[in-house]
């Protein structure tokens, strides 16, 4: 997937920026198996009905911020949903499983929670803390 090179996470057609995300906090757990109706019998074993179609989820913190840097994050995301009540986009990212760039169909956790560090006198220029984001697929 040439012309991903360099980012771990694209939202839609947004390249989240890489210099706003803390590395170390950097957690994916790729290809995750589903299963459906799976059960232990009677003997202890477990018989499983894992699905073909798995789910990635990627959590990261993004470093302080201002304003104007968020605001352009947060619109470029809104600007990619394709449904907006469920925030969702298709999505590519970096997959260490595969040491290769899978795609996936995603929507960012609603419980995101943004973190004011600091606001100016005149209430108009705000910093953001550290921060963290989650995205699921579905």
């Amino acid at each position: 997937m040439a012309g991903y090179e360099g980012y771990l996470f694209q939202f839609g057609n947004y390249m989240f920026p890489n210099e706003y995300i803390s590395f170390d906090s950097y957690d994916i757990a790729p290809d995750q198996r589903q299963d459906l109706d799976s059960f232990t019998n009677g003997k202890g074993v477990t018989i499983r009905n894992a699905l073909e179609h798995t789910k990635t989820n990627i959590t990261f913190s993004t470093l302080p911020m201002s304003g104007q840097e968020m605001e352009i994050i947060v619109s470029n995301l809104a600007r990619n949903y394709k449904n907006v009540n469920e925030t969702d986009a298709d999505c590519v990212y970096f997959n260490p499983r595969l040491c290769q760039y899978s795609t996936g169909h995603f929507y960012l956790d609603p419980s995101v929670k943004f973190r004011i560090k600091k606001v100016d006198e005149a209430g108009r220029e705000i910093e953001y803390g550290e921060m963290q984001w989650i995205f699921i697929e579905y």
